[in-house]
C-alpha cells in the first residue's frame, strides 16, 4: 500500500511499519484460515471514513479484485479501472459504455454490482489504455452516475 507514495529504494513488510509509522499511519496485519490461500483484504480508514478492497492471486490465474467497498466483484485490474457507483435504473450501463466508445476507450471487462435492486450500484470497468480527467468529468455528467475515480496500476 506504501509503495509509490515513499521515497525508499527498499520497501518490505520488514520495513513497512517503520514508514507507516513515520508517517502517522498504523499498520495492522492479521492472518486468517478462511478462505483462499491466495486472498487478500485490505482496508484503509481514516477519520469516519473506510475503504476496503479485496483480491486473489492464484499462481496459476491472474490477479482479480473480488470486493470494493461492500460490493462484491470479478474483474482483473489492468493498467487502467474506472470505478463508478450509480443508481441502479435502466440505461446507465448503455451510457458508460457509448462515452468511453464514442472517447476511443476500449473496455476489457465491466462489471456491475448492486446490494439491493433500485439502490446504489457499483461498476468496475477495467480499460485498456487510460482514461483522463476528462472522462471522469463527463462520466460524472452522465444521469445517474453519482462517482468516478480512475485507478492506474503500475505494471
Amino acid at each position: 500500500m506504501l509503495e509509490g507514495v515513499v521515497e525508499t529504494d527498499r520497501l518490505n513488510l520488514i520495513n513497512a511499519r517503520t514508514l507507516a509509522e513515520a508517517r502517522g499511519l498504523e499498520l495492522s496485519v492479521s492472518e486468517s484460515t478462511l478462505g483462499s490461500p491466495y486472498a487478500i483484504d485490505v482496508a484503509l480508514s481514516g477519520g469516519m471514513q473506510e475503504l476496503a478492497v479485496a483480491g486473489s492471486a492464484a499462481p496459476d490465474g491472474a490477479p482479480r479484485l473480488t470486493r470494493i467497498g461492500s460490493f462484491h466483484v470479478d474483474v482483473m485490474p489492468r493498467q487502467t479501472l474506472i470505478v463508478l457507483t450509480n443508481n441502479d435504473v435502466p440505461g446507465v450501463i448503455g451510457r458508460v459504455g457509448t462515452l468511453l466508445g464514442d472517447a476511443g476507450v476500449n473496455i476489457a471487462e465491466y462489471h456491475q454490482a448492486r446490494l439491493a435492486q433500485g439502490g446504489e450500484a457499483l461498476a468496475a470497468i477495467s480499460v485498456d489504455g487510460g482514461a483522463g480527467a476528462d472522462i471522469r468529468r463527463r462520466l460524472l455528467e452522465l444521469p445517474d452516475v453519482l462517482t468516478a475515480t480512475v485507478v492506474r496500476f503500475e505494471v
